[in-house]
């Protein structure tokens, strides 16, 4: 998968000075997108950091690849939290994948950024690019986990992980985003158990197949 030409550069080959100066950036930047309900100002990023608005264009190379290493940097933590996470371990696989499922929601309720980037708040055109390729990425980790089940005996078989995958996440992003659009807490008990059903009844039952023929 391709990245964007805006991508901003890692913290490969900065100092420890450097890699402080662009963590204390991204900080701001975050606080800025809460506050700002959406939106990020370069400038009153600088500010808030007391630093030049040149110093945040040598980091980020420009407004777009600092957006992009906001939404990346809230993308790495989603994955340390719920995908890369091993569902290895005692139980089944719907146990551990509920389990993941609840984690998932948990975390993006209790994360402020959940509720502006899932939660579709955040206004700037450089977010979109990068939602998209994450979340490719979590659909790519999902069918794996979904083709182990499978070729464990656990999991239906006829469907191909990959479509699972996406029909299972794409269906999660537009049920959070809902939830997440309002204010106060989400009802997190309910959202489980509307989006297990969902999964379940795709990935534990066999639905009854008409033949070949019939088609």
């Amino acid at each position: 998968m391709g990245e964007s030409s805006e991508r901003s550069a890692t913290t490969e080959g900065l100092s420890a000075r450097g890699r402080a100066t662009r963590a204390r950036l991204l900080t701001e930047a975050r606080a800025v997108i809460l506050s700002g309900g959406g939106s990020l100002e370069v400038a009153e990023v600088a500010r808030r950091a007391e630093v030049s608005a040149g110093l945040l264009y040598r980091y980020f190379g420009n407004k777009n690849g600092l957006v992009t290493a906001v939404v990346d940097e809230f993308y790495d933590s989603y994955d340390a939290e719920v995908f890369t996470t091993r569902l290895s371990g005692p139980g089944s696989w719907a146990r551990r994948e509920r389990d993941r499922m609840r984690r998932e929601i948990d975390f993006l309720c209790d994360d402020p950024l959940g509720r502006v980037i899932v939660g579709r708040r955040l206004r700037e055109p450089a977010a979109a690019q990068t939602d998209a390729e994450r979340l490719a990425r979590q659909i790519d980790i999902a069918a794996r986990s979904i083709a182990k089940g499978q070729r464990d005996g656990e999991l239906d078989a006829a469907v191909r992980p990959g479509f699972a995958a996406a029909a299972i996440l794409g269906a999660f992003r537009e049920l959070m985003a809902e939830a997440l659009s309002g204010d106060g807490d989400p009802p997190r008990a309910e959202l489980l158990d509307v989006m297990w059903r969902a999964g379940s009844s795709l990935l534990l039952q066999s639905p009854a197949r008409e033949s070949s023929s019939s088609r």
